[in-house]
């Protein structure tokens, strides 16, 4: 068992005593088990640069939600901001990381908005503390949780009316959501250079997110996923056909195909797509891999750029 980010939680399980809740409102999921135990930043430069992958992948994954919504079936309401309180649990020198690290209030703190969403375009500000939510005042509630819980209700409705406090002056913010495909997503923390479509659950692994250094060529993992969950492949009636590899191939032609054209009508670049599958297959491979030319269930690496750009040719 390693490290969870949930949907409002950031949970270290296993690893210490009495744990720190780092509660998240944000409407894009993260949560995974990882294959090694993962032990969590001991810094607070370390916990910036953990989260700040995790926010490079929350943007993307927005931008790609959005920008591809006519395709979906279903929707969800998307803000496009993350706060975070820390209730009274764990020793106090974690608690002091995380307070340091991000500079947290009382309140539920605004730790990072998405560029260009909607949160952005009101003006909702990294650092702003959320004192109400839709007429509900943090103020008049028990407890921490109890208003998490109602700002989280209040992001499901497509208006936020927020209240908010910055350098000591209350500041009020009325946001109008976005639809967006109602998937979400999960940053596993391994250092393994991974994605996979899981339910209705994007995965990206830390290990990918550190490796794919330009967004695009994160955005071809993301959107590769992300037409797995589009054209069905990860349904339970779909669980036969990954264990033939002959049909697992053409599974993953399909969702290159479609992949590479979400991430096109998202505002990437496709070149990413190359360079992303080139570093993954250069570090991934090992010699014997190599010698006999495996790829496992996709198209050797030549042949599989070729591809995405005779589908983008179309």
């Amino acid at each position: 068992m390693g490290v969870y980010f949930t949907l409002y939680a950031i949970k270290l399980v296993k690893i210490m005593p009495k744990p720190i809740l780092i509660l998240i409102a944000l409407m894009l999921v993260a949560g995974c088990t990882t294959t090694k135990l993962y032990a969590p930043p001991e810094t607070v430069n370390g916990l910036r640069d953990q989260y700040a992958q995790f926010n490079r992948i929350s943007a993307i994954t927005h931008n790609i939600l959005v920008a591809n919504v006519s395709l979906c079936s279903k929707t969800k309401m998307d803000y496009g901001f993350t706060s975070m309180s820390v209730n009274g649990e764990g020793s106090e020198d974690q608690k002091d990381r995380w307070v340091k690290a991000f500079n947290l209030h009382e309140q539920p703190t605004v730790t990072y908005v998405i560029p260009k969403s909607a949160a952005d375009r009101a003006g909702l500000r990294t650092d702003d503390a959320i004192i109400s939510a839709n007429d509900n005042l943090w103020s008049d509630v028990q407890s921490p949780g109890a208003f998490t819980k109602l700002l989280t209700k209040a992001r499901q409705s497509p208006h936020l009316h927020l209240g908010v406090l910055r350098d000591g002056k209350m500041k009020t913010l009325d946001l109008t959501a976005e639809q967006a495909c109602d998937y979400s997503f999960t940053m596993s923390l391994t250092n393994e250079h991974l994605a996979w479509a899981q339910n209705k659950r994007i995965v990206v692994s830390l290990g990918a997110a550190k490796l794919l250094k330009r967004d695009d060529e994160l955005a071809f993992f993301i959107s590769h996923e992300l037409a797995h969950n589009l054209l069905g492949h990860t349904l339970p009636e779909r669980k036969k056909e990954l264990g033939d590899d002959k049909m697992r191939r053409i599974l993953e032609e399909d969702a290159d195909a479609l992949g590479i054209r979400l991430m096109v009508r998202s505002g990437y670049d496709p070149e990413g797509a190359e360079t992303a599958i080139r570093h993954t297959d250069l570090i991934d491979s090992g010699p014997i891999t190599r010698l006999f030319n495996y790829h496992g269930p996709y198209m050797p690496i030549d042949k599989r750029i070729l591809y995405l750009r005779k589908v983008l040719g179309e």
